[in-house]
């Protein structure tokens, strides 16, 4: 559809972006928010005004507009004020010129000039207060750019949200809990806020979301291209760490082998070029490798972040542990979390070590056996949502 947009919340991972260069495509687009920002709200049937028009045409402009004034923009663009007929009375009264140009009569200064990357959450309330019933809107450079109308902060968002592979707000995107979610995707526990309106929601017991992709191209006789078909295989493999995760079901091997018929490549070929990728602690900050597949939760009144790194080479992580604990505590401070553990995945030996900061009620309630660096030892756990997380609740109590 070609209104409809894929984007990636934050950061690309170093895996993903070999998967799609692997198969020659172009990566969602980043972004760091969905907040409904006043460029979204520009109503584009109002006319502008230019200062070099005279201004018989321009007061033609605005009898036809149906508005009460309408902006006015100089030769390079900028806003120079609005023109409005309130302004003008003293003008006529002195049988003042009306061919002369706009920009040279006189022209309301508008009390409120709206930024277009303006949040709308932001100005919301301070628009709604203003007498007059729409506003200007500029770029970074004080070009003008169009028009809001007071009535379109009333408005629903112009645009809607589709959530994969998540469902829980506070994991969201930034911004997600301003916009309709119309339709989830997702292999998680369900935890979605109500909606206003039934929307479409699919989920299933399976280890990965791309199962469920796969299975909705079958379920409509579609068969998605050799890249997109790699690109599912790719999840697949990532999130069940080669189908050795106990997330893993019949249906995601049967999907993959589906799609391994599509892609031309098989299910190890893709592993063996995501695995030559390296870790996140080799080509990231500390904080930046903790956030690249973090979750945050809140439960039983607690806030906390869960995150998880594939890594190798334990020695590796062991060397950073100082540098990621100061990263966590930061993370911590700046997110207001009760406490956060990042959850370290051998994928090759099938283990994993976890390494906590914050309430120490929560650590010792864990019954995980604390290894000489203080981090807590993990035989056996590869997912941090059937295994992990459900540990942290049972200690939450």
């Amino acid at each position: 559809m070609a209104d409809v947009e894929a984007i990636c919340a934050g950061r690309l991972p170093a895996k993903a972006k070999w998967v799609f260069d692997h198969y020659g495509l172009t990566p969602p687009r980043v972004k760091r928010d969905v907040y409904v920002r006043v460029r979204h709200l520009v109503d584009h049937e109002v006319p502008l005004i230019e200062a070099d028009a005279p201004l018989v045409d321009s007061l033609r402009v605005l009898e036809a507009s149906g508005q009460s004034s309408l902006p006015v923009r100089g030769r390079d663009g900028l806003f120079i004020g609005m023109l409005s007929p309130a302004k003008l009375l003293n003008f006529f009264l002195t049988k003042g010129d009306v061919t002369i140009p706009t920009g040279r009569a006189p022209l309301h200064k508008c009390t409120q000039v709206l930024n277009e990357n303006d949040p709308v959450h932001d100005i919301r309330t301070s628009a709604v207060r203003n007498p007059h019933n729409h506003f200007p809107v500029v770029d970074e450079a004080g070009k003008l750019l169009g028009t809001v109308l007071k009535s379109a902060f009333a408005q629903e968002p112009p645009f809607r949200i589709i959530l994969v592979d998540h469902n829980e707000v506070d994991q969201g995107i930034p911004g997600v809990d301003e916009v309709p979610v119309v339709e989830v995707v997702d292999h998680h526990r369900i935890a979605f806020a109500a909606t206003k309106e039934p929307i479409r929601y699919t989920a299933d017991v399976v280890g990965s979301t791309c199962t469920l992709v796969a299975r909705m191209y079958r379920a409509v006789g579609e068969r998605p291209t050799r890249e997109v078909a790699g690109v599912l295989i790719a999840g697949i493999v990532s999130d069940t760490l080669m189908f050795q995760s106990p997330t893993t079901t019949d249906a995601d091997r049967s999907m993959c082998s589906w799609l391994e018929k599509l892609s031309g490549e098989t299910a190890e070929e893709i592993m063996d070029g995501m695995s030559a990728i390296s870790s996140p602690l080799q080509s990231m900050s500390a904080e930046q490798a903790l956030l690249s597949d973090a979750k945050v939760y809140n439960e039983s009144g607690r806030k906390f972040m869960l995150s998880q790194i594939e890594e190798t080479n334990m020695a590796f992580f062991h060397q950073h542990i100082s540098d990621l604990s100061d990263a966590m505590d930061r993370v911590i401070q700046a997110n207001a979390l009760d406490f956060m553990a990042l959850m370290v995945t051998d994928p090759v030996r099938g283990n994993s070590e976890l390494l906590y900061r914050g309430h120490e009620s929560v650590r010792r309630a864990l019954a995980y056996r604390r290894g000489p660096e203080g981090t807590l030892q993990m035989p056996g756990v590869l997912s941090r949502k059937k295994q992990l997380l459900p540990e942290i609740l049972a200690a939450l109590g």
